[in-house]
Parts: C-alpha cells; structure tokens; sequence
C-alpha cells in the first residue's frame, strides 16, 4: 500500500498557525513566496543554525538551482547536477527559533516521540504546477494543512488526494509525483521517516 492514514496523531490547524507566523514577521513572507528553488520552509535546522528555517528547503542530493532552463543532452532531458555532500537528513535535530512555543514545536515533538524523523517541511505546492517524476530514499508523512480539489498525489500507479488534517505515511521510495491543478496553494507538513 502506498497510502496509510496514520492513526492516533493529534490533529491541528497548522494552516492558521503558519499564518499567523507571517502576519506576526517570525517568518518573512519574502522568503517563503521569493524563493527560486521551491516553497519549502524546515521547521527544523542542525545545530548551530537553529535560525536558519530556509536550510533544508529542496533537494539535499540534486542542484537543482544550476538546471533552470537548460537542457544538457540530445533528449532534451535536464541532467541536474549533485550537490556536495555535507548534510543528511539525519543532521536536523534542532527546532528552528521561529517554531519555538508555536503548534509547530508541538507537532515537532508528537514526530519525533513515535519516529526518527530528518528535515520537516512545510511544502507549498503552487497553483497549476507539479513535480518532477522522482524517487526518494525514505518515506514520508504528509499532513495536508491546506488541500482543495485537484490536488493529487501519484505514486506508481497510484492515485490519491491526500485529505486535509490528516497524517499520511507515504512510500515515497517508489517513483512518485504530486500536482496542484487547482486555483489555489496547496501547504503539506512533510516530514522524511529515517526508521
């Protein structure tokens, strides 16, 4: 199964929560909207840089910053670039500043009680885009805190609209993509499974 509802999680209103955290300027909405790479906020750092909420935003292997608009064989596939290895998700063991006495922190501890978690992201799918076509090396948990009609989530062959408030482990170590085909932004909670 590729999809399973996580039973006896607490349930949170995440979405208000992250927006008050904007309103409030304990996270810079120019940082979220203005990021190149895509929407990804941590709510979790590694030592030293608990500050620092845009560190494990994107790909921790690819680099996917030097591939935008260039294609770099005769299929025209983009052949994208590794990144050096320095951090692995096993490094993000600190709650960032900015999460410190929020829902967040809550959340952070619920995670990290039950499973050995890595980076957690609040992941913002844009209206009308999608993901590459990729596998990764863990699962995941997905916690829908916005969600509308016309957001999927496919892995294999597999189709699901992920529920809102609902927690979701994911077998993301098969070949998956996710789409926002609605008019509005789609926010999941995703935190990476090391266990």
């Amino acid at each position: 199964m590729n999809f399973e509802v996580i039973n006896g999680l607490p349930i949170y209103d995440l979405y208000t929560e992250f927006n008050s955290l904007l309103e409030s300027g304990a996270i810079r909405w120019i940082q979220w909207k203005g990021e190149s790479i895509k929407d990804q906020i941590c709510i979790n750092s590694v030592k030293g840089q608990e500050d620092n909420y845009l560190l494990g935003r994107g790909s921790l292997v690819k680099d996917w910053d030097k591939t935008w608009g260039k294609t770099t064989n005769k299929e025209g596939n983009l052949t994208v670039p590794d990144k050096p290895k320095t951090l692995q998700e096993s490094d993000f063991t600190e709650l960032c500043t900015a999460f410190k006495g929020t829902l967040f922190e809550e959340v952070y501890n619920t995670l990290t009680s039950r499973y050995s978690v890595g980076r957690v992201r609040i992941m913002n799918l844009r209206p009308k885009t999608g993901l590459t076509w990729h596998q990764d090396d863990t699962y995941r948990i997905h916690y829908p805190m916005k969600t509308q009609e016309g957001c999927l989530m496919i892995i294999e062959d597999e189709v699901k609209h992920l529920t809102e408030k609902t927690w979701w482990k994911t077998n993301t170590v098969l070949k998956h993509t996710a789409f926002n085909g609605s008019t509005a932004e789609r926010l999941h909670l995703v935190a990476t499974i090391l266990d």
